[in-house]
């Protein structure tokens, strides 16, 4: 098994970095067919030969240990992947989690996992307008979420993570708000009846209200409440939930949400200091430094001067 995985393993790696035309962001998306079922080829075997090698010694050792030992190595790439803006870590992610899928069928947290790293990897192919990428893993992201949510109707994080991903499904194409924004609404406000300490669940309702229209019940304050609330929850999470195996995720995102929360009410100052206390939790955030920081100095200078 161990040999076997090895070199399935670097077949795939020896593919992917002969073909490498996928990963080359800056490339213009072809549309021959054949070209195009390539990179769907290259995009699959990237995430099989990358997760094989990463995973393959891991995965073969017996026990839940070594499964648990690799969802929290994967969920530490896909977070780096999505601070940093690097695709390429989180299809990495993703492959492990399709190796640990294998050996663990059924397990609660490989399944949550899986879709939350499809959901980051989503929310790149939007930002990025990657449509590739989006189609490929937006149906994972929300099939696999919508499982959990029915499976297990009590925990709250396979409602958050539903949620946040048809936030994105929207992003995507504002046709989906009128039947996808009722039920991110839904789910994020059972998400704090069910655990009213989870900064997630505040997470999702905020940016819920941020972007919903008031005459539908959307208000910057009410976002601002609870983006507020998500923060100081956050603040008070134990150390060691970064390595237990519940979801862990959001910090950034929050102090995100609340400083563009901050610029729509004018509060630049304050936008400022939560953006940068975002760069302060993770230095490599790229889109602190070099966009959001940037963005409201400008509104700053413009409206009080140097």
């Amino acid at each position: 098994m161990k040999t076997s995985c090895v070199s399935i393993a670097f077949y795939g790696l020896s593919f992917c970095f002969t073909k490498t035309s996928y990963f080359d962001e800056g490339n213009i998306p072809r549309t021959n067919e054949r070209k195009t079922r390539m990179k769907k080829t290259t995009l699959t075997l990237a995430i099989l030969g990358f997760g094989l090698f990463l995973s393959s010694i891991a995965i073969a050792r017996p026990g839940n240990d070594a499964v648990d030992s690799v969802l929290i190595r994967a969920r530490t790439m896909a977070d780096s992947g999505y601070v940093t803006w690097k695709k390429d870590t989180m299809l990495q992610a993703y492959g492990l989690l399709q190796l640990a899928a294998a050996d663990s069928p059924g397990n609660k947290y490989v399944e949550y996992y899986q879709s939350y790293t499809a959901y980051r990897l989503m929310t790149y192919g939007v930002v990025m307008k990657d449509d590739q990428v989006y189609k490929e893993f937006s149906d994972r992201a929300e099939k696999t979420a919508a499982s959990l949510s029915r499976r297990y109707p009590d925990w709250a994080e396979a409602k958050i993570l539903l949620a946040s991903i048809y936030g994105i499904e929207i992003a995507h194409n504002w046709i989906n708000a009128p039947t996808l924004g009722p039920k991110s609404n839904d789910l994020a406000e059972k998400a704090v009846s069910l655990d009213s300490t989870n900064p997630r669940a505040y997470l999702i309702l905020g940016t819920d209200k941020l972007n919903t229209p008031a005459i539908f019940g959307g208000s910057v304050d009410k976002a601002v409440e609870c983006f507020r609330k998500s923060i100081s929850l956050f603040r008070s999470e134990p150390a060691s939930a970064a390595t237990a195996l519940e979801p862990s995720w959001g910090y950034i995102d929050a102090l995100t949400w609340l400083g563009l929360a901050y610029e729509k009410q004018g509060r630049y100052n304050e936008a400022l200091a939560e953006y940068r206390e975002a760069l302060a939790v993770a230095p490599d955030y790229g889109r602190a430094r070099y966009v959001l920081i940037p963005g409201v100095e400008k509104e700053i200078d413009s409206k009080y001067g140097k």
